[in-house]
């Protein structure tokens, strides 16, 4: 049992000093590495955003991994790193484009498409993982009705949608995009199983699609969105996901920011979704890298008009705002993170992610933080291979009033960890950014 007056943080690898300290902005909602298509789920009262990794020195669309973030407050995120790598999960596959995932019966159903020729499906009992390929092959491909090269040019960016009603319960898969632009989706009922489909895939009527597309309920009325050809988000709406869809326009204009355009005016990928009582649009934009191949998820409010239609989002530096005040006194993960500079994350051999690459002047920041009466000390669980280094607990600003300071000796090794306990140096209370 934590006391309220200690502060746990557990993993740091240590090359010199770190600061934790704020940055400037809310959005991407992770920045130590390059996300992508990111798709949103809820497990146990969690928000959950899995996403295309591109890699740092990437060329091309070279889509091999998922990354997964959470957050239950909507900007404190935590970092679980690759939980899917399609050389590792699967034995078919060889390529990993666009995710997509869903809770169900306390199991949580990845999908993911190998290239643009056919769709596959893992389970797994929470969202971290590990991912077991429930299949060995394909869930659908290019053998199904409407499925062919000449249908379907580009076979992938599925979504998994789950539809409640008074009939029951039932889960659609949507699939498509490249050419014939506007009548480039599919879509198919799933079994119970999740494993299966059942009836003839059927293709859609989609003015300007292009990929991505993207389905969820609101009010009993569905919503189909997708990029169009011109790298906007437009959207329809039906009564019935299969059939009787309306156009109704663009939800999210290719993503703008103080008048310049953050996404080189490139492709784009949406998934929306409600979490305690709000709306959310998740988006990938390049407002880090303004280059092709790295790409950074962003999230903005969603808002709906009163006939049911969809408001234009609003992009924004700031993000979606915080929900919850973020409590010290559990334990915190290293790799939740609001803001950072420098650092890099990785898996752990004691289990979870670590934060590394550490050097002097980096930092991880939290926001909201509620100290309540304040903390008289922290432990910090670290390694390191060299001499160590100091972790410095500031507030608004690496530079901000210290209020912590852990010297953390050399522990033998990397992956050779030790908890260090400190003091406070100054008294905290009440809401801070740290």
């Amino acid at each position: 049992m934590l006391k309220k007056d200690r502060i746990v943080i557990v993993a740091y690898v240590l090359l010199s000093t770190l600061f934790l300290g704020m940055s400037f902005a809310d959005n991407p909602i992770i920045s130590q590495r390059y996300t992508a298509d990111p798709n949103a789920f809820i497990y146990k009262e969690r928000l959950y955003v899995i996403c295309s990794s591109d890699e740092d020195n990437n060329n091309g669309y070279n889509l091999l991994n998922y990354t997964l973030v959470s957050s239950d407050d909507m900007v404190n995120w935590t970092d679980h790193n690759l939980v899917f790598k399609v050389k590792s999960n699967t034995t078919w596959a060889g390529q990993a484009y666009a995710p997509t995932a869903i809770t169900r019966n306390n199991k949580v159903y990845l999908y993911f498409p190998n290239g643009t020729s056919g769709i596959g499906v893992l389970e797994a009992d929470r969202p971290e993982g590990p991912y077991k390929d429930m299949l060995g092959r394909p869930v659908i491909d290019r053998k199904a009705p409407n499925c062919s090269t000449s249908d379907i040019e580009w076979f992938f960016d599925p979504c998994i949608f789950i539809d409640s009603t008074s009939s029951g319960t039932q889960a659609y898969l949507i699939i498509g995009g490249g050419k014939p632009y506007g009548n480039n989706f599919i879509i198919v009922k799933i079994n119970d199983d999740m494993k299966s489909y059942s009836g003839t895939p059927q293709k859609l009527n989609t003015p300007g699609s292009f990929e991505g597309p993207f389905l969820h309920k609101y009010k009993n009325k569905y919503y189909l969105s997708y990029p169009n050809t011109s790298n906007n988000i437009d959207y329809m709406m039906s009564d019935n996901p299969m059939t009787g869809w309306a156009f109704k326009g663009t939800v999210l204009p290719n993503p703008t920011l103080n008048g310049k355009n953050i996404n080189t005016y490139n492709n784009s990928h949406e998934s929306m979704i409600e979490y305690k009582g709000q709306w959310y649009m998740f988006y990938h934009d390049r407002r880090i890298s303004n280059a092709t191949y790295k790409r950074n998820a962003s999230v903005d409010l969603l808002k709906y008009n009163s006939d049911g239609t969809l408001q234009k989002v609003v992009v924004t530096e700031e993000g979606a705002p915080q929900i919850k005040k973020f409590n010290p006194f559990d334990t915190i993960q290293a790799e939740t993170i609001w803001k950072q500079q420098g650092i890099k994350t990785d898996f752990c051999n004691e289990g979870g992610v670590m934060v590394t690459n550490i050097s002097n002047g980096d930092y991880t920041s939290l926001k909201g933080v509620d100290f309540k009466e304040g903390f008289k000390s922290f432990e910090v669980r670290a390694s390191s291979a060299t001499s160590g280094g100091t972790v410095e607990v500031r507030l608004d600003s690496p530079t901000g009033t210290l209020v912590a300071s852990c010297s953390v000796t050399g522990t033998g090794g990397w992956q050779n960890w030790k908890t260090f306990t400190c003091d406070s140096t100054k008294n905290c209370t009440g809401v801070k950014n740290v």
